[in-house]
């Protein structure tokens, strides 16, 4: 059974000073102060692979450690579903408070002006997805005011759902249902024109984001595709040019190459066209990797009638050029190999599940067949420990492009920062940071001021973070993130230090 989840944030607070073989600290839950059972400490010794301790929290949000030598260790809090929290600790030291805080909830229902629960999978007698109703949460991206699809679900048998483990961020919801009685469409919460932007600090709670949704105007779009041999299966994806985050209705060919669509409400699509597939899983089809696929996609207004007859040619898939580069043509960072293996995915809703990958090296170009003609998102992966992509990679093949693109690789980086001065102790203040852009799977770190104001982050990907100053003196109940978006947002590129320089919160008191 999946918990509530907690977003996790330390504050080291000095409670009393341990001898080296003693190590203790206390979890609790930073809006009530109330002990957190069951919470999972794990301690690591810098340089030694094995875990020195792993412990978990007792019912008071209590837990210890004996026997551990003087030296630098790495603390992570967790729990599963939960945010990872890491940090530093130099041993001997004093004892830990663990303050965790929420992730967000949204949730809501889904039906029909009967007051009806709407379905949420619909399935031909041969088992494939006909029909959908879901749901997805769009974070905004660091930098941009684009928001993109991080997560997504269905409604349940009752038209419910729930997205329970957001981290802090920008978010929006959006529908988007097919092949169901009430029709095809996507709506915005709370409408197309003025959606609503949740923004979450952690903890919390959005209820009864419910939709409605009004079987309107509907019309069929029907026509066919030249088959390159007898009986072969393409599928299509109906998309909004202005929202390309997921179909709004797909189909497959029969036979003969034929297509329908049905309950389409006016407006302006892109008619999406791939194959030949020989398999399918939930949602998105699989192309034929044995043949040569094609591709086709055209633009459709859809009006006051059905459309009828459409023919969608087809065109040779694309292909991708591609070779491992140093961040900014620099030379080859030690910690970075000299080889990745690449995999591509659709950034538009193609319905498509590609399998294309390869491998990349910084001597020689490798090129990745069967793509269609569209925005394909590359990820170098088996990197190893201290290298890292640079960014998010996208190419646009349905324009031109320079060939071959370099996938840019650099070392960790790292921040090196100073907390403005103040008339508080810097011990009053610790250093929170976040992956920007809601990214799932991502971590916060904790990182603790000296004497004159500086702190050290180390080992980070390259990409945008949010990052800010929190009160973590004994007593102090204020939260550290009141609002995601009064962070700092940072770029820290790879391979040297990003200098940072943070304004104080309020000490105790008003002083700062």
């Amino acid at each position: 059974m999946l918990r509530t989840p907690w977003l996790l944030l330390a504050v080291l607070i000095p409670l009393s000073v341990l001898s080296a073989q003693d190590f203790s600290g206390t979890v609790l839950e930073d809006a009530s102060s109330e002990p957190i059972p069951s919470a999972e400490v794990k301690i690591h010794k810098t340089g030694i692979r094995e875990l020195i301790a792993d412990l978990d929290t007792d019912k008071t949000g209590h837990f210890a450690a004996s026997g551990l030598p003087a030296g630098e260790y790495t603390i992570d809090v967790l729990k599963p579903n939960h945010l990872t929290t890491s940090f530093p600790i130099q041993l001997p030291s004093s004892a830990l408070r663990v303050r965790l805080i929420h992730f967000a909830v949204l949730d809501g229902r889904v039906t029909n002006p009967q007051g009806e629960s709407v379905e949420g999978i619909v399935r031909a007698p041969y088992g494939q997805t006909i029909g959908a109703t879901r749901l997805t949460v769009l974070a905004k991206q660091p930098g941009s005011d684009e928001f993109r699809s991080i997560k997504d679900t269905t409604v349940d048998a009752k038209g419910d759902f729930r997205f329970y483990d957001l981290p802090p961020g920008d978010y929006e919801l959006a529908l988007w249902y097919y092949g169901i009685p009430e029709g095809s469409g996507m709506k915005l919460y709370p409408d197309n024109a003025n959606p609503r932007v949740f923004t979450v600090a952690g903890g919390e709670v959005y209820n009864n984001l419910n939709f409605l949704i009004t079987p309107g105007q509907a019309h069929g779009i029907s026509g066919s595709i030249a088959l390159p041999s007898p009986k072969d299966n393409f599928s299509l994806a109906l998309t909004l040019p202005d929202q390309p985050i997921l179909p709004v209705s797909i189909a497959l060919t029969d036979d003969h190459g034929a297509f329908h669509f049905d309950n389409v409400p006016p407006g302006t699509y892109d008619l999406l066209a791939a194959g030949p597939a020989n398999g399918y899983t939930q949602f998105e089809s699989v192309l034929n990797d044995k043949v040569s696929a094609l591709f086709g996609k055209v633009r459709v207004q859809v009006g006051g009638s059905d459309i009828a007859n459409l023919a969608v040619p087809l065109a040779p898939a694309r292909s991708l050029s591609l070779v491992l580069r140093a961040q900014g043509g620099k030379d080859f960072p030690a910690a970075c190999p000299q080889t990745a293996r690449v995999t591509v995915s659709t950034a538009e809703p193609w319905a498509l599940l590609l399998h294309s990958s390869a491998v990349i090296s910084a001597t020689k170009e490798s090129t990745i067949q069967n793509l269609p003609p569209g925005k394909i998102r590359i990820v170098a992966n088996d990197l190893g420990d201290g290298c890292y992509q640079t960014g998010d990679l996208v190419a646009d093949l349905g324009g031109e492009v320079s060939q071959p693109l370099a996938v840019e690789v650099a070392a960790a980086g790292s921040i090196d920062g100073t907390l403005q001065k103040g008339s508080a102790p810097t011990a009053a203040y610790a250093i929170v940071l976040l992956d920007s852009g809601g990214s799932p799977g991502s971590n916060a770190h904790l990182a603790y001021p000296d004497a004159d104001g500086r702190f050290v982050f180390s080992s980070l990907r390259p990409g945008r973070y949010r990052i800010a100053a929190g009160l973590a003196a004994e007593g102090a109940r204020s939260r550290w993130l009141k609002n995601a978006s009064d962070m700092k947002e940072i770029e820290v590129r790879g391979g040297a230090p990003t200098a940072v320089n943070l304004a104080r919160p309020a000490a105790p008191g008003g002083e700062q």
